[in-house]
């Protein structure tokens, strides 16, 4: 049988989509690299070719789901014909519309992903995603406050602090969401988390009341919603998480 060569970042990348499925059905600490070289179907030393170890591939995997994350919100970050304030809410319902079209992945990593054998994965995800952000968002905070709509002296220390309020509440509502026995109750559940969230980065921003939102709450119900995934966007859910995190 001919052997199969692949160029270099093809090959690679195919580590990575292997390991990350992995990572997400069974858990970082539970999937070894006999596990990842078995599924990709190569020898231990073609792995270690690409990768000195299980944690250099984790960091590696966590820089691609970044940058994928970078690249969906940097148009909206540098258009010069959008307003702050429309550029706020443009770069978080962008993450949250990647996240709708791909929630039957989400959902179904959801239970594994906040197991303690995904302890590593998770903190590591969460402070990439707090430096990979905050330097977008403080942007359209600096012109924020050039504009009038926001009141703050401190732009770049505001958009850390709002990444981070920003995860919190996505983890609440991702419990919220393991612990679903009925609609109704997660529903008014979620709605007042997202209300008092929404009030806070009103008071940081120095904004006016009403004026910011980071979650459509008329979209919570498809979060509820039963459906299967669509094999094409099965590629795409497989690039970028981060977005469970924004």
């Amino acid at each position: 049988m001919a052997r199969v060569v692949k160029e270099y970042d093809e090959r690679r990348n195919e580590i990575l989509d292997v390991a990350q499925e992995l990572f997400y059905s069974k858990g970082f600490e539970q999937t070894s690299i006999r596990d990842i070289i078995d599924t990709v179907g190569i020898a231990k030393g073609t792995f270690y070719h690409y990768f000195r170890s299980k944690i250099q591939l984790l960091d590696e995997l966590i820089e691609r789901m970044l940058v994928h994350t970078i690249q969906m919100v940097e148009p909206i970050v540098e258009d010069k014909n959008l307003g702050a304030l429309e550029k706020f809410h443009l770069f978080f319902s962008t993450i949250e519309n990647w996240k709708i079209e791909n929630k039957a992945f989400l959902k179904g990593i959801l239970e594994v992903f906040y197991d303690d054998d995904n302890a590593v994965l998770r903190y590591k995800l969460k402070t990439a995603s707090v430096t990979a952000t905050t330097l977008p968002l403080s942007k359209i905070i600096h012109q924020g406050v050039e504009e009038g709509v926001f009141d703050t002296r401190y732009p770049d220390e505001i958009g850390e602090i709002i990444i981070v309020i920003g995860q919190a509440l996505a983890e609440k509502l991702a419990f919220l969401l393991l612990a679903e026995e009925g609609h109704e109750a997660p529903l008014l559940t979620i709605e007042r988390k997202i209300a008092v969230t929404q009030y806070s980065l009103e008071r940081v921003l120095g904004a006016a009341r009403g004026s910011v939102k980071i979650f459509d709450i008329g979209r919570l119900s498809q979060w509820f919603e039963q459906d299967e995934m669509q094999p094409e966007r099965i590629q795409d859910s497989r690039r970028a998480v981060s977005t469970t995190l924004a």
